[in-house]
């Protein structure tokens, strides 16, 4: 009697066991299917102009796929939104390294060439005499860049970043 009392209590409590481990809790993602949820937050922020919190995604998603090169590019195009142009040419040419043929990485590293000349020439103007042919010359390289950063070109190839 005690014995099937003891056997009865086994099978009862294997049973409240079997209930629990099947209870519905919510699934966590794992390995790919989490970078997958953050790229899509991390897509989500980027486009909702949330930068910080779409270069913290981005960073994330890097911590676990150093190679994937969309988040390199996109990093790099939130580094050149915040003015941070030296990590936007770390991060594009990081792109690079992983896809040569990325032609919108390549594209947005002129184009932020393009502003860093642009800058050291606006800065050159306030040095020196702005009479001497050299200071003339910079002057022209400057209005030049200038005029090419802002003049309206044919449908669709306006200068801008590819995004």
């Amino acid at each position: 009697m005690v014995r099937r009392f003891l056997m009865l209590m086994i099978i009862q409590f294997s049973l409240l066991l079997v209930g629990c481990a099947g209870s519905n809790q919510p699934e966590v993602p794992e390995g790919n299917q989490q970078i997958m949820v953050l790229q899509s937050e991390a897509e989500a922020a980027y486009k909702t102009a949330m930068l910080d919190k779409a270069e913290s995604l981005y960073l994330e998603i890097l911590a676990s796929v150093p190679n994937y090169a969309p988040a390199w590019f996109r990093l790099g195009n939130i580094y050149t939104r915040t003015g941070r142009q030296e990590a936007a040419i770390a991060a594009y040419s990081k792109c690079l390294e992983l896809e040569p043929q990325n032609q919108k990485a390549w594209y947005n590293i002129g184009l932020v060439r393009l502003k860093q000349s642009t800058d050291v020439l606006s800065t050159a103007t306030k040095q020196g005499n702005a009479d001497s042919p050299v200071g003339r010359q910079i002057q022209g390289l400057l209005d030049a860049l200038n005029q090419l950063q802002s003049e309206p070109r044919k449908p669709g190839s306006q200068v801008q970043a590819a995004l």
